[in-house]
């Protein structure tokens, strides 16, 4: 759910002019969202172990992460500009 608010908030912040250094705030938390519940069972007992898979799976997302934030500040900045506002 809270990746779907942080999708249409970048959407409605790139229709909206907002600058550009809002797209990697959007990224991490899309990020934060996603890892959550993994990231809590490192702390808890039993710990889970961090392996290189998962070392690629965080790094992975965080790089998808930031490039949906960017489509969607992207799309925002069409819709402007098609519309002509």
């Amino acid at each position: 759910m809270l990746a779907y608010a942080v999708i249409i908030g970048m959407g409605l912040a790139g229709y909206w002019g907002a600058p550009w250094w809002l797209v990697p705030a959007g990224g991490a938390a899309l990020s934060l969202g996603a890892w959550w519940m993994k990231l809590l069972q490192l702390v808890r007992e039993p710990h889970v172990a961090w392996s290189s898979k998962t070392t690629t799976y965080f790094v992975t997302g965080v790089v998808l992460d930031i490039a949906l934030a960017t489509v969607a500040f992207g799309a925002g900045r069409i819709v402007r500009v098609v519309l002509a506002v």
